[in-house]
């Protein structure tokens, strides 16, 4: 099967590609791996869900993340992850849309970079609970 696609969306096409399918592989292996590490039985059959995942593909890609490299390189982003202590909340609107957004709501007011780091902090309000 092939997709035809033009030399001004390929690069969109394989970036969203790419970003899917590092994220099929992290939903697999922090709900239906590493929770069952030590139960074996549990790891052999491809999770129902995913059952369009080839046993094979299942197995050799349960293998990689049991390995002691995988190991070693999730133990070490999970420590550089846990130092993260203020998480910024600005999803794609980013610093930009911030800034313009303040702008708005607080006209006339310099608005530097120090308030500009506060807010992307901060929790929305406004936000609704899923």
């Amino acid at each position: 099967m092939a997709y035809v696609v033009g030399e001004g969306g390929k690069k969109m096409v394989l970036s969203s590609t790419a970003k899917t399918w590092k994220d099929l592989k992290s939903t697999l292996t922090r709900q239906f791996i590493l929770p069952f590490t030590n139960e074996e039985e549990k790891l052999k059959e491809t999770p129902q869900l995913y059952n369009f995942i080839e046993k094979s593909h299942w197995d050799a890609f349960v293998a990689s993340r049991l390995s002691p490299d995988f190991e070693a390189v999730h133990s070490e982003q999970s420590q550089r992850r846990e130092k993260c202590e203020y998480n910024h909340r600005l999803s794609r609107k980013g610093y930009l849309g911030l800034e313009d957004e303040l702008s708005e709501t607080m006209p006339g007011e310099e608005i530097d970079r120090s308030l500009l780091w506060k807010k992307a902090r901060e929790g929305n309000i406004n936000r609704r609970s899923h």
